[in-house]
């Protein structure tokens, strides 16, 4: 199960800007959807039932091989900031019980579903009747939940959350269902992921993206990026950051922790935007061009969609996904129908 995150924005179109490069440049109205769902979400869960979050915070059931809505999973409402799958749970943030919710991943995929026993554990001939499986259960986080989004990740041995608006990283033992570390970062820091050994955020306000070592609970790196990196892919043995200053992405080492390329995207001066990676590309999303494409083996943008649509950008069970705001939509598109759409 994989989780991969963007962010939303809601200005108008400006053709304007963009690359200028002959071929680049494509109306975004010659591409088609495969499906158009009316929910127009900020982050996705990816399964065998992928989980869409409604306008209520509740949790949407996709089947992905028919594209159509199936049972919606009961009870959660009012979640928040993203969402980590591992230790067999899937955790999201609530903002209203401002409580981390660790929902059975088995059973919110599967309302049908039972937790998994033993293979050689056989039921007592005296046994009652099991219980209904519990679907969620809270974490109690002392600080509280903040804005940040994504504000959850997790690696092979913790739950990780910006727990607050004073942007406070709070550690989670899965088998205590507890926090049991803290570390204050720098304020205005926003954004959240795991990959390549480290934990990664975003600190638009110093401009730099900070690589925390999850066994020592400290920053270890601090790297210089482009103005504002608001958002963060990884892939190809890179960490991609999206800075909104100047429209540029950014792609670092993990291995030097430095930059090595600096991509323009040439759309300035914006203050939403998303970015993700899958099927070997880079994808990103910017006001009035909802989908752009970067070769990462060239280091180039291929294809540049202008026009209204677009918002948050998710890359999973092999599709992109691209949330239109303005409309409240969400689209799935096939990625080869794009990269076959070309300039007329």
């Amino acid at each position: 199960m994989r989780i991969l995150i963007g962010l939303w924005f809601t200005l108008a179109a400006t053709p304007g800007q963009g690359i200028k490069t002959p071929g680049i440049q494509i109306p975004f109205a010659s591409v088609k959807a495969d499906v158009e769902l009316p929910f127009a979400p900020r982050w996705i869960v990816f399964s065998d039932t992928v989980l869409i979050p409604n306008k209520t915070g509740g949790l949407e059931r996709l089947d992905v091989k028919t594209n159509k809505l199936v049972e919606p999973v009961t009870g959660p409402s009012k979640l928040c900031g993203g969402a980590a799958t591992a230790f067999t749970s899937l955790w999201i943030p609530n903002c209203e019980t401002r409580a981390l919710m660790r929902f059975d991943a088995k059973i919110a995929a599967d309302p049908k579903a039972v937790p998994a026993k033993p293979a050689d554990q056989k039921p007592a001939a005296d046994a009652k009747p099991a219980e209904p499986a519990k679907l969620a259960e809270p974490v109690k986080i002392d600080s509280g939940i903040g804005s940040a989004l994504p504000a959850v990740a997790a690696n092979a041995d913790s739950v990780w959350i910006l727990s607050d608006d004073k942007t406070t990283l709070s550690r989670v033992d899965p088998d205590q269902n507890k926090v049991v570390s803290e570390l204050r970062l720098p304020a205005g820091c926003n954004t959240l992921t795991w990959g390549e050994t480290a934990l990664w955020v975003t600190c638009p306000s110093e401009n730099r993206v900070l690589r925390i070592n999850p066994e020592t609970t400290l920053v270890e790196k601090r790297i210089e990026v482009s103005g504002q990196p608001a958002a963060l892919a990884i892939g190809e043995s890179s960490l991609w950051v999206l800075c909104l200053k100047d429209g540029k992405v950014d792609r670092i080492d993990p291995k030097t922790n430095k930059v090595t390329k600096t991509i323009e995207t040439g759309v300035s001066g914006t203050t939403h935007g998303g970015i993700a990676f899958g099927q070997g590309s880079v994808w990103v999303t910017l006001p009035g061009f909802p989908i752009t494409r970067i070769d990462p083996v060239t280091e180039k943008v291929m294809q540049q969609f202008w026009g209204r649509g677009g918002g948050a950008i998710e890359f999973g069970q092999g599709s992109l996904w691209l949330t239109n705001v303005e409309e409240g939509t969400l689209w799935r598109i096939d990625p080869k129908r794009i990269l076959a759409t070309l300039a007329e």
